[in-house]
């Protein structure tokens, strides 16, 4: 997506800036930006593959006045350029987050990641290099497939990455609204309308899916799962009871392996439960924060 076109149409356009830093041209939003107190605690919010700081979009009007809210683009999602293909990994996400949150001097109280932003938030706490106090995971993709599945799914999502077919393939098959819609249904939450517009703009672009395919292609969470009881701050793993795109009981279980952690089940909501309920979540972020606080 081009940003001089899409920006007045963006959520929160007034707080975003585009900063380089190696080797990628990162979107970031900022409501310190806009607002006149300074000195707020930041939340930075990563999101999931696939989506972008749209994704945040109905929680920053309830978290703002409390919180400096930080948002970013992943690589090669929404508005931030890939500037490596070979750059999407968990691992090279984690560092090349880590220095530009270094270089911007972004050094965040909380983390909130949502779906695979979620282990890249546990990485971030594992890597122990920025100051925070606390994790909150949102349906967090915590758990590889098994078996065949395992075996398949890394090799799969490479063949797609690779073959020139596969983005304008994707982009003219199921960027429809009736199509967007269909997927949207598939995550067990009610999206609104604008939310129906904002992903189909993402899945119709084809940076975005580029990136969503390198970065599904690369992913692998083995060493994350094997290092997570290493984590020494405190983590709250939420989850929907209507998700229907990761498994509630890969959340279960790193709660029992991560030592100061909590697991929470929000009834009757689904994978984008940030997007269907903002209210609710905000309130639990701040529940969490007041507890960690302190620390």
């Amino acid at each position: 997506m081009e940003w001089n076109k899409e920006k007045y149409d963006w959520p929160h356009f007034k707080l975003s800036s585009f900063v380089y830093s190696h080797p990628h041209t990162w979107h970031i939003q900022d409501t310190s930006l806009v607002t006149k107190n300074k000195n707020l605690p930041i939340i930075l919010f990563i999101h999931g593959a696939g989506a972008s700081t749209h994704s945040w979009r109905l929680m920053v009007d309830h978290l703002k006045n409390n919180f400096r809210v930080f948002l970013i683009d992943l690589p090669g999602h929404g508005f931030t350029k890939l500037g490596k293909k070979n750059r999407s990994s968990l691992e090279c996400i984690t560092q090349d987050l880590e220095v530009l949150l270094i270089s911007q001097n972004i050094n965040p109280s909380l983390i909130i990641g949502h779906s695979a932003g979620s282990a890249v938030a546990l990485n971030l706490a594992i890597s122990k290099k920025l100051k925070i106090k606390g994790i909150l995971c949102l349906n967090g993709a915590l758990g590889n497939f098994s078996g065949i599945a395992g075996l398949l799914y890394p090799f799969l999502a490479k063949v797609l990455a690779m073959s020139p077919l596969t983005v304008p393939f994707f982009t003219s098959l199921y960027s429809s609204k009736s199509q967007v819609e269909k997927f949207l249904n598939l995550t067990g939450s009610n999206i609104s309308s604008e939310g129906v517009r904002y992903y189909r703009k993402l899945i119709s672009d084809k940076k975005h899916v580029e990136g969503t395919l390198a970065m599904m292609s690369q992913w692998n969470l083995n060493q994350l799962i094997l290092r997570w009881k290493q984590i020494e701050i405190p983590v709250c793993l939420i989850v929907g009871e209507n998700d229907n795109i990761v498994q509630n009981s890969d959340n279960f279980k790193a709660s029992k392996d991560i030592p100061k952690s909590e697991f929470i089940t929000n009834p009757e909501q689904g994978h984008l439960m940030h997007e269907e309920n903002p209210e609710l979540i905000s309130d639990q972020i701040k529940s969490f924060y007041n507890k960690i606080k302190s620390i």
